[in-house]
């Protein structure tokens, strides 16, 4: 993990200079007294939600990963790979999370097979925000265009990662072009062919049936915040509104979607009435009990991992210290 260290210390010191920044442009005060009012027992209901939505990703990514491979890994340590890949969460696209390739290439998994699982899971992770997103973009003028493009993207990439046609001129393409660049195509082709197996109806009805309850668990965290902070805002609302803010942070490509979902979250909460404190303090809440809470979780394990000599190293093999 000492590679990663730096984006990972920079993406944590530019998230408290933004949340602080808020809150001082805001009433620091008020915002705070918002904050209190949440209370042990509303952080612990808001909390567990979260560990509902990573524990129902992880079980789909076993499931996929199954489904390429099957290879035995035991339950605890394939659980303590996927979550470690939470520390590096605040990267762009999540792209971080690969570091579980190579944690799981010691068992002899392949990159082309771990790769496209996560490919596969950012790809439902994307579907289901879209889904989720579309309740703000009924309520919520000037994010329809946002939610309709993305979905049109996304929905109509599917018959291209199914296209028999496409797999064929790719692999004609592969035996004309020079040599390098036909071993890049040869990825991309490998790729797209284990990535269509894993959105077939079944695993592809299923992966977006687990990802709903995932990311709807954490919006109906959300929603209990705002009730925890005296906010009279419906369940669908609430729902819409953190989807449409997770999707223009994914979109954005920012790390973690620092900055642009936090604006848009607390952009929505004032459009309906929500005082601007409390919006703040909702953004801020809800970040730390998402985002947050993971890339912390994340840090633990991997330092567990890192403390019984296990190493994610950059090439072919694990590393195992000591």
């Amino acid at each position: 993990m000492g590679r990663f260290q730096k984006p990972i210390i920079l993406s944590v010191i530019v998230a408290i200079g933004l949340y602080f920044g808020a809150m001082f442009l805001g009433d620091f005060q008020e915002t705070g007294a918002a904050i209190a009012r949440v209370g042990l027992a509303g952080w612990l209901v808001i909390l567990s939600l979260s560990l509902l939505n990573y524990a129902l990703r992880y079980w789909r990514w076993e499931w996929y990963l199954t489904k390429l491979s099957t290879r035995p890994i035991p339950h605890r340590r394939h659980l303590a790979y996927y979550v470690s890949g939470f520390a590096l969460s605040t990267t762009p696209g999540k792209a971080g999370e690969t570091i579980r390739s190579l944690y799981l290439k010691q068992h002899g998994i392949g990159y082309s097979v771990t790769i496209s699982t996560f490919f596969v899971e950012r790809f439902q992770d994307l579907l289901t925000i879209v889904l989720m997103a579309s309740a703000a973009a009924v309520l919520f003028e000037g994010y329809n265009l946002v939610v309709v493009l993305t979905a049109a993207v996304v929905f109509g990439s599917l018959p291209v990662l199914h296209s028999r046609w496409l797999m064929h001129r790719l692999e004609r393409a592969t035996a004309v072009l020079p040599q390098k660049f036909a071993n890049l195509l040869g990825h991309l082709l490998e790729l797209l062919k284990s990535s269509a197996v894993l959105l077939k109806n079944k695993e592809l009805l299923g992966g977006i049936a687990l990802g709903i309850t995932a990311w709807v668990a954490e919006g109906i965290g959300f929603w209990y915040l705002l009730e925890c902070l005296g906010q009279d805002v419906t369940l669908l609302a609430a729902v819409g509104i953190y989807g449409v803010a997770v999707l223009v942070g994914a979109i954005s490509f920012l790390p973690g979607g620092l900055g642009s979902t936090e604006a848009v979250m607390g952009l929505l909460l004032i459009s309906i009435g929500v005082p601007e404190p409390v919006a703040i303090a909702a953004t801020l809440i809800c970040r730390i009990a998402t985002l947050w809470f993971a890339v912390f979780i994340g840090l633990i394990v991997a330092g567990a991992l890192a403390s019984r000599g296990i190493v994610p190293v950059a090439g072919s093999e694990m590393t195992k210290l000591g």
